[in-house]
């Protein structure tokens, strides 16, 4: 398989060798096509005007010099040399790749796409990596320079037999913290602070400017530290030769561009997600902010769930939170009444009461949920009665109204033991202490135990 060719060629730099495949085309007083390979000994031959060496020369010279040659032979002909098939040779590439071996490879192809092809194996060094020439000539392929800084000039362009030699990466020096690409690069002869700076991309703009740390090992299990400025490591000012083991740490700028953002949802105007100011903004501030309540805003059951460190997240609870009364189920509210019960950092909290005094108007925190629940004009009334359901809220009703519009108690009623579930707070208490019926409030009559005479 040859590695094949990225974009199109360029003349003025692609060189032309044995084996490249170039068309010629004549057109005017002669019209041909002419299709050819250039020889073993680098030559072509054009058709009436002879051979012309052409190994070594790049496509623009043969282009130029196929021109002359042609006008000068054939009055009122004009030609055009174009590159048809690019030749094909081997390279080697040996040590640490997952296919050892020879590839094939074009004139075009760059040492970093026959080891990409080849892969490097685990514990490669990416940056030391050896192109040998026929030549002599030892050039060095670094991956990173390349793909992070985009250094072509050290991604050479194979030639024939070239053989790539992947090293162990056996020294490395890291950078952590506030840098666009934070991690660990095997070192390179030569490199210095800015050498990785570079590959790193620099730092994040959410770095702090003040000051960075810098590591350096002086002996196998003793380090050294220096703070470095900011300023002085970007202009190059403090720019040390790097060691194996030095490692640069860039910190952050608390708070770099947070937002502390809370949800409302429910009965108010515009529900949604605020920004707020901590330590500033209160719960009334965000129920102003929404526009106020909606008409059948319940402003006595507002509830505020706040997040729990440490607690795993609740993602049905959170789902159904978000939901308004219409938008659930029957199953669905049911659900949520009950998760609601049991949630420990759920707090009630009565509008008309927070609007008198700060005192209870809750302090709002970064992911606090804020839900208003619908006013219910109805009282459910449920048990030992004869016709279990709902009832239309009326203030002027007390609790035996609603048990004479259910029906009345059955014979196995403990009219004793009627229970009244708040709307507002979900406390449970005796219909006897319940002053008045709110609307929403859910009325139960359990069932009377029968005494065994016997036992």
């Amino acid at each position: 398989m040859v590695i094949g060719q990225a974009g199109p060629v360029d003349p003025s730099t692609y060189v032309l060798g044995p084996g490249d495949v170039l068309q010629l085309e004549l057109w005017g007083r002669l019209t041909r096509t002419v299709l050819f390979e250039v020889s073993p000994d680098g030559k072509v031959f054009l058709p009436g005007a002879g051979a012309i060496e052409v190994a070594g020369k790049s496509l623009a010279w043969a282009q130029q010099r196929t021109s002359s040659m042609i006008a000068e032979s054939f009055r009122g002909v004009q030609a055009d040399l174009r590159m048809v098939r690019l030749r094909t040779f081997r390279v080697y590439v040996a040590g640490l790749v997952g296919r050892q071996g020879a590839i094939d490879v074009t004139p075009v192809t760059r040492a970093s796409e026959a080891v990409t092809a080849a892969g490097l194996a685990t514990g490669a060094a990416r940056r030391t990596i050896e192109v040998r020439r026929r030549s002599g000539a030892r050039l060095r392929l670094d991956l990173d320079s390349f793909d992070l800084a985009g250094r072509q000039d050290l991604d050479p362009v194979l030639e024939d037999g070239d053989v790539l030699v992947v090293p162990r990466g056996v020294e490395f020096a890291s950078l952590r913290g506030a840098f666009k690409n934070p991690r660990t690069f095997d070192l390179a002869p030569g490199d210095s602070l800015s050498t990785l700076l570079r590959l790193a991309g620099g730092l994040l703009p959410s770095a702090s400017r003040d000051r960075a740390l810098f590591v350096r090992f002086t002996s196998p299990t003793v380090r050294e530290s220096l703070w470095l400025t900011v300023r002085a490591i970007e202009s190059g000012a403090a720019n040390p030769t790097l060691r194996d083991g030095d490692a640069l740490f860039a910190f952050f700028v608390a708070g770099y561009h947070d937002v502390a953002l809370v949800e409302i949802f429910g009965e108010v105007l515009r529900p949604g997600t605020y920004p707020i100011a901590l330590g500033k903004d209160r719960l009334s501030d965000l129920i102003q902010w929404t526009g106020g309540f909606r008409a059948m805003a319940n402003r006595a059951s507002i509830n505020l769930v706040r997040a729990s460190e440490g607690v795993g997240q609740d993602v049905e609870f959170d789902r159904l939170l978000r939901l308004s009364r219409s938008e659930m189920t029957e199953s669905e509210n049911a659900a949520f009444r009950t998760r609601l019960a049991e949630h420990k950092n759920v707090f009630r909290v009565d509008y008309d009461q927070l609007a008198k005094t700060k005192q209870v108007d809750p302090m709002l925190r970064a992911g606090d949920v804020v839900r208003v629940e619908p006013l219910f004009l109805t009282v459910r009334v449920d048990g030992e009665v004869k016709h279990p359901g709902l009832a239309e809220y009326s203030p002027t009703r007390k609790w035996q109204d609603y048990i004479d519009l259910a029906g009345g108690f059955t014979d196995r009623a403990a009219i004793g033991a009627v229970r009244v579930s708040r709307a507002g707070t979900g406390q449970v208490v005796k219909v006897g202490s319940a002053k008045t019926i709110q609307p929403g409030d859910f009325m139960w009559v359990p069932e009377r135990h029968d005494l065994d005479s016997w036992g």
